[in-house]
């Protein structure tokens, strides 16, 4: 130890040990030691992800005439007993001359109606500019979305009122010319006459397609449906109905049936409103209820019969289909997994004789920051994911272990070591 160089060296690393201590304290003097996030309003909705098959009571029409058919209903429309659905023509080209008579029929009217006498009188250039631009957004966004059935709508809107603002400007005097060539057009084209005629076995809605499966579960059976008769009618191969050309869903009710595990079944209760998404048939949602719940003894796994009054042109062609469907909605104070903690509490309360009793109990809670202080705070979980909890905002405050529960804005803690209620951190 009377080495100078050994004492040079003890006392450098005692001076650098003490500077060390000494920023630590500064440091931690300065610094949270947990950090925190602010809690949140939210909505979240619960979701299963489902593969099944819609059921309808189904009449099959069929066509014993030659010829092209030529729809006069369109899918998913509705019809009444007799009414025509379909009519015969010789050939193809017949048959696609009455698309394009219809397509010249409505753009005749649209130029009568702007042309006739008054009906532009009102109309002003600034005020059809704007409609314009309205209207091309919902194009666009009709577009975006896919809903390729309002597509064609939308850019009939929007030209008619491109026509209408040429002759509000002066830029045309009428458009007597055009609609004088476009019924020329049509005389052309409406020489062909059909040769038959398809009428509607029944009422209900009338879809363009047969598939064979249209007997191939009971309708009146449905809400018994097991999950094996379920699966077998997934998995079946039936062959379409000869000289088929669509059937009749005589009844507005269908149904959407799948088969869930056990634990997801827990999801579904009778009577209740759900709603169903078919990602690549339609971007709406149909709303729908439960109409069974049928559970297997013997694996768990559990038949769900979901019914829906709600039909469309998308929905009418839907048979086994890949499906989202959404469940309740929840909405309260969000927050994050991490912040989850258990902790022992004890609460002392007072009877009616003034008799205190103390209990004590583990609870689910999140620490809170007051100042620079924590404090524990029970939680009422409403829903929750893998990676958040969403609370009740206004629980039952009696039923509660502490004498706060967590609140929007609140700092929620999400990250600390050795947590504490009343523990000092700052």
């Amino acid at each position: 130890m009377n080495n100078p160089f050994v004492r040079k060296l003890g006392s450098t690393l005692l001076a650098l040990l003490l500077l060390f201590y000494l920023g630590y304290q500064i440091y931690s003097s300065h610094h949270s030691a947990v950090q925190t996030e602010t809690a949140v309003y939210a909505t979240s909705q619960e979701s299963v992800q489902v593969s099944g098959i819609a059921v309808r009571k189904e009449k099959v029409v069929t066509n014993s005439m030659s010829g092209v058919v030529y729809y006069t209903i369109s899918n998913g429309g509705k019809v009444a007993n007799g009414e025509e659905v379909a009519r015969i023509y010789a050939n193809a080209q017949s048959a696609a001359a009455q698309d394009q008579i219809q397509a010249l029929d409505s753009e005749i009217a649209k130029l009568e109606n702007i042309s006739a006498p008054g009906n532009t009188y009102e109309a002003n250039p600034d005020s059809l500019n704007k409609q314009i631009t309205l209207q091309l957004a919902n194009l666009l966004e009709q577009v975006n979305e896919r809903q390729l059935e309002s597509v064609e709508d939308e850019r009939d809107d929007l030209l008619s009122l491109i026509n209408e603002r040429q002759i509000v400007t002066n830029r045309v005097t009428g458009f007597a010319d055009r609609i004088s060539a476009l019924k020329k057009q049509r005389s052309a084209l409406a020489a062909s006459s059909p040769t038959g005629s398809i009428k509607a076995p029944c009422a209900g809605y009338f879809i363009r397609s047969a598939d064979g499966c249209e007997t191939l579960i009971n309708y009146e059976e449905v809400k018994d449906l097991t999950v094996g008769q379920i699966r077998s009618a997934q998995s079946a191969k039936p062959t379409v109905p000869a000289n088929s050309v669509g059937k009749i869903s005589s009844e507005y009710n269908w149904y959407f049936l799948f088969v869930v595990s056990e634990n997801e079944a827990q999801l579904f209760g009778l009577d209740d409103s759900v709603s169903i998404l078919f990602p690549f048939s339609s971007s709406e949602s149909v709303a729908a209820t439960v109409a069974a719940v049928n559970k297997d003894a013997d694996t768990g796994d559990t038949a769900v019969i979901l019914q829906s009054n709600r039909m469309t042109e998308a929905l009418a062609s839907i048979r086994n289909a890949e499906a989202q469907v959404q469940l309740s909605e929840h909405t309260g104070i969000r927050v994050s997994q991490k912040a989850i903690h258990f902790a022992q509490v004890s609460k002392t309360t007072t009877d009616k004789n003034k008799k205190k009793t103390t209990v004590k109990k583990e609870v689910r809670g999140v620490y809170v920051m007051h100042g620079n202080e924590i404090q524990f705070c029970e939680i009422v979980p409403l829903y929750s994911t893998d990676t958040y909890v969403i609370c009740d905002a206004n629980p039952d405050m009696d039923s509660l272990m502490t004498t706060s529960t967590v609140k929007l804005s609140d700092e929620v803690v999400v990250e600390g070591t050795d947590l504490y209620d009343g523990k000092v951190v700052r």
